[in-house]
């Protein structure tokens, strides 16, 4: 991705200053909840910079922001992992039995308990996140978003179970849910140090530019990652289901996915552009959301490119 040219504004801080206080902080949590089967799975989690992705997408969040958000991303991942080291049937009730977890805690059937996953669904339904979602009026969107998560998480399994490929259309429709990007855009309303009111943040002429926002996280992280799901036996990635489907050498998807992705890089910064002149709201509150949305991306960016062994083919143990 063109990162230098989509992001031309001020220079922004990329790590949050509370990274290494919160992250030994949510690892120790993580342990004492049992998050990890074994230490493999932490060293993993550890080598793949799990705990280093709230920090890089909101750097300006404060200690117990920084935690709670870094805690629902950790598990997040690990439900993810946990998810690709199953097969069949396995993967796909592995997943229901993390949507009905969310579902029973979400009516108040079940207690936080003593699991990472059920405590997390629990701050997200009745803990923090319910109280700073009341505190900043941001009403019920998160929790769809993770609940979404968990049922994109119950597709894919389910069309790796049938051997299935969804169509493109479809695959780009269920993006933003598979990936947690929508989760990531929804957290900005969450943090205190964020000064613009819900009824910017979630007014309807940023619709578009929070779906263009979405499809270029998740894009860039197709590009990155198509060699590690081809060689997992996924062929949950864009530039592998062009090949396949449109029958086009593997450097030719690469290519139109690119030029996709450099299209939606333009429609970005027009976007941002449209907000700032056009969409209700002072110009204060408006600057503040652009500079948070402009972090964001630059912390996923970098994230993905220089931190996390995550995409990488020739990790084949983290």
């Amino acid at each position: 991705m063109n990162y230098e040219a989509l992001h031309h504004r001020s220079s922004v801080p990329v790590l949050n200053p509370n990274y290494e206080h919160v992250s030994e902080r949510v690892y120790e949590w993580a342990r004492k909840k049992g998050l990890f089967l074994g230490e493999n799975d932490l060293k993993r989690s550890c080598s793949q910079k799990h705990n280093k992705f709230a920090p890089r997408l909101f750097p300006d969040a404060g200690k117990e922001e920084l935690e709670q958000i870094t805690r629902l991303f950790l598990v997040l991942f690990y439900l993810d992992d946990r998810a690709d080291s199953l097969h069949g049937n396995r993967r796909v009730n592995f997943w229901k039995e993390q949507i009905q977890l969310n579902r029973q805690i979400a009516k108040g059937n079940l207690s936080a308990g003593d699991a990472a996953s059920a405590e997390t669904f629990w701050q997200l339904h009745w803990g923090w996140f319910r109280d700073r979602s009341r505190e900043r009026k941001m009403g019920t969107r998160l929790v769809r978003y993770v609940g979404k998560f968990l049922k994109a998480g119950l597709w894919e399994a389910k069309n790796l179970a049938k051997e299935k490929q969804p169509t493109i259309i479809k695959y780009v429709h269920q993006l933003k849910h598979c990936s947690g990007a929508g989760i990531a855009v929804e957290l900005l309303g969450y943090l205190r140090a964020h000064d613009f009111p819900v009824e910017v943040f979630h007014h309807r002429c940023l619709g578009p530019l929070y779906q263009t926002i979405t499809e270029i996280i998740c894009f860039s992280n197709d590009l990155a990652s198509y060699e590690k799901e081809e060689r997992d036996s996924d062929f949950h990635n864009l530039v592998l289901l062009k090949e396949y489907q449109y029958k086009i050498p593997r450097k030719q998807a690469e290519e139109r996915v690119r030029e996709r992705l450099e299209f939606l890089e333009e429609v970005y910064r027009k976007q941002q552009i449209d907000f700032q002149e056009s969409c209700p709201g002072s110009p204060p509150h408006k600057q503040a959301l652009g500079k948070a949305i402009d972090r964001m991306i630059k912390g996923m960016h970098i994230w993905a490119t220089r931190d996390t062994v995550r995409y990488s083919p020739n990790n084949l143990d983290q």
